[in-house]
């Protein structure tokens, strides 16, 4: 069980703003503690990216701001945060502000800047804010929601191991049937979760996994819509739960699709896939790209 106190490693000064979150600010909110969980700054870290969202967007995925200004974080795409698309994904979004924290940080403050550090001088740091103290007042807002967050999900301090699977061959998609995603290259495999290399089984141990999928397909009529889901199969290979099905709609050129699975739990003896399907459409699609990357607690 986390704690308020936990995630505050220093008696606050500045005045705090109570905010109150909607479904939508805490499914951001959940997204930044993903991004922050993989990334590996941990819950500290991921108090830092809410305050910094709360203060440059309200915790909102805005499509407007200053200048070109765009989503969570208020980035610009002409300052190379990334292209419209890239920023307007929340997932993205957090990765890269989390990326620029883990780069420019430590050599700055030191090893220990996530406690050791205000918050706003570390959200400063990636920011460049003309205000810069203002990410102060909701450090603690931010915090209770972490803690909120993390108990939900049943996290807790323990490092979790990591998988990081990847596919970079053409693989036919065919309308109407639901396709598991094989992964054929390894860049992190902790604890052997992919035991079929060139298999799609990513998580295959007795744990608590928060998973995040992504592919690139082609050949789709645009408006054409996308299921994708996770699924955990036993061992002669049934499916006995299913996640929850995500819709993406085809656009024109190559479709961008990704999924994200958190406070999931994967039962001994299973293994857990990934699966894309076209509904409907006059055609088999084609998958050039997937990556699947997974931080996961045995149990």
């Amino acid at each position: 069980m986390v704690t308020l106190n936990d995630l505050l490693p220093y008696k606050l000064t500045y005045t705090q703003v109570d905010t109150t979150f909607t479904a939508e600010m805490k499914g951001h909110g959940q997204t930044i503690l993903e991004e922050a969980i993989k990334i590996g700054v941990g819950f500290r870290g991921a108090v830092i990216g809410v305050a910094t969202a709360v203060q440059e967007s309200g915790l909102r995925n805005l499509d407007y701001g200053d200048r070109d200004s765009l989503g969570l974080f208020q980035q610009r795409p002409s300052m190379g945060w990334g292209t419209r698309e890239q920023i307007l994904n929340p997932h993205y979004a957090a990765w890269k502000f989390f990326s620029v924290m883990k780069a420019d940080c430590p050599g700055k403050f030191g090893s220990d800047y996530l406690t050791s550090t205000q918050l706003y001088q570390v959200a400063q740091e990636v920011q460049r804010s003309g205000f810069p103290t203002y990410y102060a007042k909701h450090e603690e807002s931010a915090a209770k929601l972490v803690v909120e967050l993390v108990n939900k999900l049943g996290l807790d301090d323990d490092p979790p191991k990591r998988v990081s699977l990847a596919r970079k061959t053409d693989l036919t998609i065919k309308r109407n049937t639901p396709t598991q995603i094989p992964f054929e290259d390894e860049y992190s495999d902790g604890g052997d979760q992919h035991p079929d290399k060139g298999g799609p089984g990513f998580i295959a141990s007795n744990s608590d996994y928060i998973a995040l999928a992504a592919a690139t397909l082609t050949g789709i009529a645009p408006g054409i819509v996308i299921q994708t889901r996770f699924l955990e199969l036993n061992g002669k290979g049934e499916t006995v739960k299913e996640g929850p099905i995500e819709e993406h709609t085809a656009t024109t050129g190559n479709t961008y699709i990704n999924q994200t699975r958190a406070g999931a739990v994967c039962d001994p003896g299973n293994r857990v896939v990934w699966t894309v399907e076209i509904i409907n459409g006059d055609t088999d699609g084609k998958l050039t790209y997937a990556e699947v990357q997974a931080n996961y607690w045995p149990r």
